[in-house]
């Protein structure tokens, strides 16, 4: 009798260690990673789904504009701008000098954009808030153009739609980064088309200006992301240098030594719109110069010969 009992205490031990196993395998399948780790991981899959890309850029050959040569539909897109015939006099107007009329394909993740000199782009999330004009001012100052990712929903304000309109004439870029910066990864295609489409139509109107590019929120995207890009026309714009601006607001080093190290031709270098951005931005600014890098605006479609930009 006391060893059957004995005998009965393991088995249930043992049950009890296995149910608990089984537990922890389920949370580690169901439960999400970081949104921004899961990201990197996926723009890194994709990456290495992407051989036929790589073997366009041995071959140098151009794809035909109406087909997509990619072995993957979601691979992230390097675009490479060609040099302008008649640049514009860097004395006169140096931000102008890196804009070029090409732009990436809709429906893809651009990471980097390189071009024939070396050359970064600042992108700033999380907008508008009150730090956006101190950021813009700064970049004017260094007549300079940044690219703007913005929340729907904190575009609300006159003084703020006022700002954007005079961003936009003096040729900065205003993205999306959906109405209430949720992210979309895991999400039906039709709800994410939607999220994407919806903060887009919003902030355009508000602007009055058309909306090319996109960022999601935490970076978290997947397959549908890709396919919902693409539906709504937008540029996924993600990026290859994360300042960690937002998570080091105490730590101005750490944000420095990250763009530092990080930055290499073609870098979209992701900031955000916060008071330790604004303190370091002319330092950033210094710095990128000091590597030899120009800085220049995410590029924007130009107006065909006698049509003015809608």
């Amino acid at each position: 009798m006391e060893n059957d009992r004995r005998r009965k205490r393991r088995n249930r031990i043992w049950l009890a260690l296995l149910s608990f196993g089984v537990i922890i395998q389920l949370n580690l399948i169901f439960n999400d990673s970081s949104p921004v780790k899961s990201a990197t991981a996926f723009l890194n899959s994709m990456s290495s789904k992407a051989p036929a890309a790589q073997e366009q850029e041995k071959t140098g050959q151009q794809p035909d504009k109406e087909k997509d040569t990619s072995s993957n539909p979601s691979a992230p897109q390097e675009t490479r701008i060609p040099k302008q015939q008649h640049p514009a006099k860097p004395e006169k107007s140096p931000a102008n000098a890196a804009t070029s009329p090409a732009m990436p394909a809709v429906g893809k993740m651009i990471a980097k954009i390189s071009q024939k000199r070396p050359t970064v782009y600042l992108t700033f999330d999380d907008g508008p808030g009150k730090y956006t004009k101190d950021i813009v001012n700064i970049l004017d100052e260094h007549q300079l153009k940044g690219a703007f990712f913005w929340i729907g929903e904190n575009l609300k304000s006159d003084e703020h739609i006022a700002l954007a309109k005079q961003m936009i004439a003096n040729g900065h870029i205003i993205g999306t980064h959906t109405m209430h910066h949720q992210p979309l990864r895991k999400k039906p295609k039709d709800e994410q088309v939607q999220m994407i489409r919806e903060s887009t139509q919003y902030i355009s109107q508000k602007i009055g200006a058309p909306i090319f590019y996109f960022r999601p929120p935490y970076g978290a995207v997947d397959q549908n992301t890709m396919l919902a890009s693409k539906e709504t026309n937008q540029i996924l714009t993600y990026w290859n240098v994360d300042s960690l601006d937002w998570k080091y607001g105490k730590r101005p080093d750490l944000i420095m030594n990250n763009i530092a190290s990080e930055v290499k031709p073609g870098s979209i270098i992701l900031m955000h719109e916060k008071e330790q951005t604004v303190k370091l931005l002319p330092k950033i600014i210094e710095l990128l110069k000091n590597k030899g890098y120009q800085i220049a605006p995410l590029p924007s479609p130009s107006p065909e010969p006698g049509k003015k930009a809608e």
